[in-house]
């Protein structure tokens, strides 16, 4: 339980607004540097959320979260001053110090902001640079619909 409790302190110190968990499970090993949530979990932070069966949480030497990475019936709403997206895919991986989601995987993602979908395998969120990117392997092409102005 204390290691539950330290894996939150450090899950919640990592940003400045609060971050919570909730799951059917909890899983982590003394020495070894990641911990699991599995079932049903939800992960809150302001306005952002993922769903996902499974969420991995990586921890650096220092004990703190360098890397999530969620799988499984992966939802997610990811809003900012400048962006407000929904979606889904089958693995979201989140990079807290670079701000950067990387979306793989059947990636339906919606802004909502912007009225625009995009559909492909993997997409890039590059907050820090305020990019996006999105790729597609195989056959399949990166699809995207917009609205567009009509006279």
């Amino acid at each position: 339980m204390k290691y539950f409790i330290m894996l939150f302190f450090l899950l919640t110190s990592l940003m400045a607004s609060k971050l919570e968990v909730t799951a059917d499970n909890f899983y982590h090993k003394e020495g070894e540097q990641k911990a699991v949530f599995s079932g049903n979990v939800i992960v809150t932070q302001e306005q952002n959320k993922i769903t996902a069966d499974t969420i991995t949480v990586l921890l650096d030497e220092k004990g703190e979260a360098k890397e999530y990475i969620a799988t499984g019936k992966v939802h997610f709403t990811l809003k900012s001053p400048k962006r407000d997206v929904v979606g889904t895919c089958d693995k979201l991986t989140y990079y807290p110090i670079e701000d950067q989601y990387v979306l793989e995987g059947n990636v339906y993602m919606k802004d909502r902001l912007n009225d625009r979908e995009v559909f492909g395998d993997e997409v890039i969120i590059d907050n820090k640079k305020g990019t996006s990117y999105a790729n597609s392997k195989g056959k399949k092409k990166v699809k995207f619909i917009f609205k567009v102005k009509s006279k």
